[in-house]
Order: structure tokens, then C-alpha cells, then sequence
């Protein structure tokens, strides 16, 4: 199937390169006319799903396919409807409840194809808010340098606003689920559990974050664009004045002794007077100045006290007491290399019980069992073999009536 999949890869690929002048003329022409000498290759390449029909004779490029050439080349579309970040996380969900229920079922092939499936979509997901992201950034720092007038910068602001909104409530509704603590504790997602952890549940605060600091910007520019707006009107109407009035003059409202009221909204423009210190006449008054300036005082730091020197309590020294069936199993190893043979730990319980105490003859099994573990079977280069037996009442249930325990 792998090999299948990658000479269609190979194949489509080479219709593409073979056929790159179509491709290229119908990107940046919108669309491409049928005639007798590329007819054949439009064939071609629409059984490839890379032109849809346009109308008579015309076609243009797939969407998505248009889409792959805009993010390659950084081609700026006005009104950019980025990705469906909350139709992605709901498709998401639907796909862990789809591996929940396969899991539990126990169909190997579907729950594998299930997880590659979501592991494509946490990528999407992830590549996707990041492009979103920078594709904002940019068009942030350049107050959307792509349009020229005022009204077009204003409906652009107003549309990326409402998008940006949508995205942060559809981050803030997935993380207020429980999808994320279900695929880090249950068992159905261990396979795809840290990668959802590295790639998308610890990235989605910074991209929340991230998307709540553009659209305060946003926000901000809106009532900039609202205080421009205001002024070029006020603009706008002096000039359409001065068009009726070429030969109007400004009058001289300094010499009026009663200005009109308007003339007192503004504020007056502060004016302050000060020394140029370079002209060589005013080296003297400038001395005789200076001489009357106090001296600045003198600070002292002032001089850290010396520290005493404290001794610390010693370490509390805590000694450990091994447990009665912890000396008993190391009895029985060193029984086992002396005897070089195999021993059994029932008829060790059965001769040694007065060091055993009251416990149970199944409790020890268990004990000598979980005691020599794999890795403490290693390192004593011992053999550990339990004798069991299916029980007869439970089905599926095994007794141990014995641990052998011999050389490696």
C-alpha cells in the first residue's frame, strides 16, 4: 500500500512539472480557456483535481491547490479566511471518542489508522494557528499596508477582528474540556499522548496569548482609524473651502483685540526661553551663575555589618531495618549458589516458618515473586521459574503454587 501511494505521489507530481505553463497561467490569470492544443493536458490535469471547471470552456485551479501556492510564495489575499481552527478542534474530538470506542473493542488495523489520523490533524491544527498567527502579526505591524484608503483599512480591521475573536473562543472552548486530561490518563491514547502534549496542549496558551495581544492591537487601531476619520473630515471640508475661495486670505488675528471664540479652543503653542551656553559673550554670567550652586553633599554608603557565622544541624542519620521475609528470600539465594541447585521456595517456607512469622504461604509466593524482579534477577545471576495452574473455578485466573529459584 506505502509503495502504491508513493508513485501516485511521484506520478501526479511529474504531470505537474510536465504540465507547469498551464499551471502557472491559470494562477495568475484565474483561469485558463480550453482549446485543440492544450485540451488533452486540461483532461489530464482534471482528473488530478488540479482544474475545476469555470464556465464554457474555462477552468481554474483548485482551492486548496491555490491556497499551497499562496502560503509558498507569500502572496497577500485580501479578507484571508485562514483555517477553521474550531471545526478542526471538533474534528479532533470526534476522532479520540472514534479511538476510544476501537480500542476498547480491540480492532488493531482501525485503532492504528484512527492514530495516524490524529496525528495529522494536531499537526494541521498546530500549523495552521501559527500560520494565523504570523499572518496577523504582519498585517499588524504594517496597519494592513495592502489597501490604501481609510474605508478599506476600516472594513479589513472589522472582518480580521471578528475571525480573531472566533479563533480565541474556539481555543478557550477546548481547553475548558476534559480532551486533554482523557488522552494524558486513559489508556486508549497512550500512543498518541506526548505528542498531543508537545505539539498542541502546551502550545495552545502562547497561540491564546499570542491572538489576545493582536486583537487588542486590533481594537486599538479601530478607534485610531475612528480619530483619523474625523480628522481628514475636517480636512476635507477646509479644503472644498479654500476650492470656492482661491483668493481667501488668512487674517492677521494677532493684532484683534477680541478674537473670535473659536480662536480660544486651542491651546497656545508654550514657548521657553534658554541660554545657549556656546556664545563666548555669555562665558562670564554664566561663571557667576555657576559659582552661587551649592556643591553637591557627599553620600557614604554605608558599610554592611559583618556576619556571624551559624552552625548547622547535622544530617539526621536514618537506619534501615530489613524486614523478617526480606532476610528470609536473601537466605534463600545464598542457599541456592551454595547448593548450586534449584530450590523451591514452598519447601523453604515449610522448613524455615519460625522466620516467616504468620505470614501465608500465598503472601510469600507473591513476596519472593515481586522481590526478584526482572532487574533483580540480573544482577544476582539467579533464575526465578513460578509453578502455576490454571484454576479450575475462575476461567482466565492462574494459581502459583510454587517459585523455583536456581543458578543463571
Amino acid at each position: 500500500m506505502a509503495i502504491l501511494s508513493q508513485d501516485g505521489v511521484k506520478h501526479l507530481i511529474g504531470r505537474l512539472s510536465a504540465y507547469q505553463h498551464l499551471v502557472s497561467h491559470a494562477y495568475y490569470n484565474s483561469e485558463l480557456v480550453k482549446d485543440e492544443e492544450n485540451a488533452k493536458a486540461i483532461e489530464l490535469l482534471q482528473q488530478h483535481k488540479v482544474l475545476i471547471p469555470r464556465g464554457n470552456d474555462a477552468y481554474t485551479l483548485h482551492t486548496t491547490l491555490r491556497h499551497f501556492l499562496d502560503a509558498s510564495l507569500n502572496i497577500e489575499r485580501l479578507y484571508g479566511i485562514g483555517s477553521d481552527i474550531g471545526v478542526a478542534l471538533e474534528r479532533l474530538e470526534q476522532l479520540t471518542n472514534a479511538l476510544f470506542d476501537v480500542a476498547h473493542e480491540g480492532q488493531v488495523e482501525d485503532r492504528e489508522r484512527i492514530e495516524d489520523e490524529i496525528r495529522q490533524s494536531i499537526y494541521e491544527i498546530s500549523d495552521n494557528l501559527a500560520a494565523d498567527i504570523a499572518h496577523l502579526r504582519t498585517l499588524v505591524e504594517n496597519r494592513f499596508g495592502n489597501v490604501s484608503t481609510l474605508a478599506e483599512k476600516k472594513r479589513q480591521n472589522a472582518y480580521y477582528i471578528g475571525r480573531t475573536e472566533k479563533i480565541v473562543r474556539a481555543i478557550e472552548l477546548f481547553t475548558l474540556s476534559d480532551l486533554g486530561e482523557r488522552i494524558q490518563t486513559q489508556g486508549a491514547f497512550t500512543n498518541i499522548a506526548s505528542m498531543f502534549r508537545v505539539h498542541l496542549q502546551d502550545r495552545l496558551p502562547s497561540f491564546r496569548q499570542n491572538l489576545s495581544d493582536i486583537l487588542e492591537i486590533l481594537k486599538q487601531y479601530l478607534f485610531e482609524y475612528r480619530e483619523i476619520e474625523e480628522r481628514t473630515r475636517r480636512v476635507r471640508s477646509l479644503w472644498l473651502y479654500l476650492e470656492r475661495h482661491p483668493v481667501y486670505e488668512l487674517q492677521e488675528w494677532d493684532e484683534t483685540a477680541h478674537p473670535q471664540r473659536w480662536l480660544r479652543k486651542t491651546s497656545g503653542i508654550p514657548i521657553a526661553n534658554h541660554p545657549w551656553v556656546r556664545n563666548p559673550e555669555y562665558t562670564d554670567d554664566l561663571a557667576s551663575l555657576a559659582s552661587d550652586i551649592a556643591p553637591p553633599t557627599a553620600r557614604l554608603s554605608n558599610k554592611r555589618p559583618r556576619g556571624t557565622l551559624v552552625e548547622e544541624e547535622p544530617t539526621p542519620i536514618v537506619i534501615f531495618t530489613v524486614k523478617p521475609y526480606q532476610q528470609a528470600i536473601e537466605n534463600l539465594i545464598t542457599d541456592c549458589k551454595l547448593q548450586k541447585a534449584q530450590v523451591s521456595a514452598l519447601q523453604w517456607y515449610i522448613d524455615h516458618s519460625d522466620d516467616l512469622g504468620d505470614m501465608s504461604v500465598s503472601v510469600w509466593l507473591q513476596c519472593v515473586q515481586e522481590y526478584l524482579g526482572p532487574r533483580k534477577k540480573k544482577n544476582l545471576e539467579i533464575k526465578v521459574e513460578p509453578a502455576e495452574l490454571e484454576d479450575t473455578l475462575f476461567n482466565g485466573n492462574i494459581v502459583v503454587t510454587d517459585v523455583r529459584v536456581e543458578p543463571a
